[in-house]
């Protein structure tokens, strides 16, 4: 299924998955405008959004990283991978994380697990649902502090963001 799984309301500390949060599990289809965090997209400033603040979380993906509603840091759109995700901050506080985003188009959620590094074509079978992607094999939200990219990555392998093509996203 290309669905995301998700229990709303999220509890806190939570990762809805297999063990003692489930089976079965809940997952979307496709964008569930109706919930919460996507009011924010949908309501108008003078009705009490936010426009420019990050969409809030959704959900997880089975991979573990964040699924998130429509808009990015400062309202912007997000620069995603073909998968659906990139690296940036989702709050205030600029730390920066891998992670989704939801979108109103096919595929709502994630067309493979990310980052793609340019590769979701292969993950596909029969149709294929990669993004276009940002052109690059790892997407970066335009905007996002290199120092805090680098602490992110630094936690798995401090050399393996010089291994692929990144989009230009200083600013």
């Amino acid at each position: 299924s290309s669905g995301i799984n998700a229990e709303w309301p999220l509890r806190p500390g939570t990762k809805p998955g297999p063990g003692p949060n489930g089976p079965p599990l809940y997952h979307f289809h496709k964008s569930p405008e109706c919930l919460e965090p996507f009011k924010n997209a949908s309501i108008g400033v003078e009705h009490g959004a936010k426009p420019y603040i990050h969409a809030k979380l959704i959900g997880w993906a089975m991979d573990g990283f964040g699924v998130y509603a429509y808009q990015d840091i400062n309202g912007s759109a997000p620069v995603v991978d073909e998968c659906g995700g990139h690296f940036g901050p989702v709050d205030e506080s600029g730390e920066v994380v891998y992670h989704y985003h939801s979108r109103q188009i096919v595929p709502y959620h994630l067309a493979c697990q990310g980052p793609s590094l340019g590769k979701c074509a292969s993950t596909q079978r029969g149709t294929n649902y990669c993004h276009p992607g940002c052109g690059y094999e790892v997407c970066v939200q335009p905007g996002t502090k290199e120092e805090k990219l680098a602490a992110y990555l630094d936690n798995f392998d401090k050399t393996w963001l010089s291994k692929y093509t990144v989009n230009p996203y200083q600013q």
